[in-house]
């Protein structure tokens, strides 16, 4: 029984928003605390131009229109092959291509009626609906969901810097739990492999002995230039590239706020300076993601990402262009990937929350 002190049950309603008119998306992302740069609109918008179909925006909002929660869906193909318990058949997902996402709600009743209208969405397409998300007991809250573990986001947080406090001091004074193995009494920050670069400074040094510099780019043809090294990159990895018109997208709407940068390590070669290698980093927030980066490997001696790896650090940690820092909150870095392999930067378990398709349902949708 409800007591009479008991406040109303909100009336509800969940309506699909246009991302590009409707100002309401934006606004509720910008304002909610666990927000991602997955969830901003130009993320979205570049996902559009890359599968070209809209994305599916859904809402949740009160009877004045006010938004208390909102999910990002793409229906995508999926794979004819079955790998383990994921989800790899035709699908509506949040989202494709994405480390992670998942919905962002005020409150639990807002969470759970958004996730169920994209359940009801999902079966009367006769596809399955699959979530990436850390909210862990978010499969709980809608009957027929399951559970299974997705990769682990690997995060470094940094420290708070008092107001003028120089670089160099900052770095020198950041100590980790963890023990350098290869000398007794140093715990520095460690990158790559621990037995030839126990120290950052000394990979960094190196790459810097070498002639490499590091610059924000500024044009969207040094975009064009990285693509170069990226596809060299993923050809290497043996792993399917993003098309350019994706990351042209997101220069486009996410750079001119400064939600995207693109980090380039070059050298002087023939008296004229070259792309060595790039890195894209994604800000939202107090977040940064290390989201793509590109290098022929031939120049991977040269030691590019660790001097890349180390200004995206320091970028986030608040440096100003006179190596002073400022009194900004907590940040961290996300994916970096040496601070991953030598154990340095925490994992953040995620899940991949999905439900199977209605086999009575089997509707054409825009993902084919």
């Amino acid at each position: 029984m409800i007591s009479a002190d008991a406040p109303p049950a909100k009336s509800l309603r969940v309506v699909e928003i246009d991302l590009q008119s409707d100002s309401r998306w934006e606004r509720f992302v910008c304002e909610h605390p666990d927000a991602l740069i997955y969830h901003h609109p130009g993320w979205l918008l570049a996902l559009e131009a890359e599968y070209g179909q809209k994305c599916v925006t859904l809402g949740c909002a009160d009877e004045s229109g006010k938004l208390s929660a909102v999910l990002p869906l793409f229906y995508t193909k999926g794979l004819p092959l079955k790998f383990g318990a994921l989800a790899t058949g035709r699908r509506l997902s949040c989202l494709p291509k994405t480390p992670i996402a998942g919905p962002l709600a005020l409150d639990e009743e807002s969470e759970r009626a958004i996730v169920q209208h994209a359940v009801d969405i999902a079966r009367q397409a006769g596809v399955e609906l699959e979530i990436k998300t850390q909210i862990p007991d978010l499969h709980e809250s809608v009957e027929r969901l399951s559970c299974i573990q997705w990769r682990p986001t690997f995060v470094e947080e940094l420290p708070p810097l008092a107001e003028g406090e120089q670089w160099d001091a900052f770095w020198e004074n950041l100590r980790l739990p963890k023990s350098c193995i290869s000398c007794e009494g140093c715990r520095r920050l460690r990158f790559g492999n621990a037995k030839r670069q126990h120290r950052v400074n000394w990979a960094v040094n190196k790459a810097k002995k070498l002639g490499l510099q590091v610059r924000i780019a500024e044009a969207e043809q040094e975009l064009r230039n990285w693509y170069e090294l990226y596809l060299l990159t993923m050809r290497h990895n043996a792993v399917p590239p993003r098309s350019y018109r994706f990351f042209r997208f997101l220069w486009s709407s996410l750079q001119p706020g400064g939600k995207m940068q693109l980090l380039l390590a070059e050298m002087e070669h023939a008296g004229r300076k070259k792309m060595i290698a790039g890195s894209i980093l994604l800000q939202f927030g107090q977040t940064v993601f290390y989201a793509f980066t590109g290098c022929a490997p031939e120049d991977w001696g040269l030691h590019p990402h660790d001097i890349l790896q180390i200004e995206a650090i320091r970028g986030p940690a608040g440096a100003d262009s006179a190596g002073t820092t400022s009194a900004k909150s907590r940040k961290s870095t996300r994916h970096l990937p040496n601070l991953r392999r030598n154990g340095v930067a925490d994992p953040n378990p995620c899940i991949d929350i999905t439900t199977p398709p209605d086999p009575q349902r089997c509707l054409q949708h825009p993902g084919g």
